[in-house]
């Protein structure tokens, strides 16, 4: 089995995109990590809709 070569992707990631670490008690996480697959989703996109969307509704406020 041949290893494939991500270092193009990796570069791209690195160069386009910032790491946002969130410190967060185990317990609170691991019942978030089973709601979220119960409701067919991850944590990551859960966490990248509210910023999307507290971000846009902030926008509208401000303008």
């Amino acid at each position: 089995m041949d290893k494939k070569d991500y270092s193009a992707q990796k570069k791209h990631i690195r160069t386009h995109y910032t790491r946002f670490p969130l410190d967060l008690r185990p317990e609170v996480l691991a019942e978030f990590k089973e709601i979220c697959s119960k409701n067919g989703t991850t944590p990551t996109a859960e966490i990248k809709k509210f910023i999307a969307s507290y971000c846009g509704a902030t926008r509208k406020k401000t303008k």
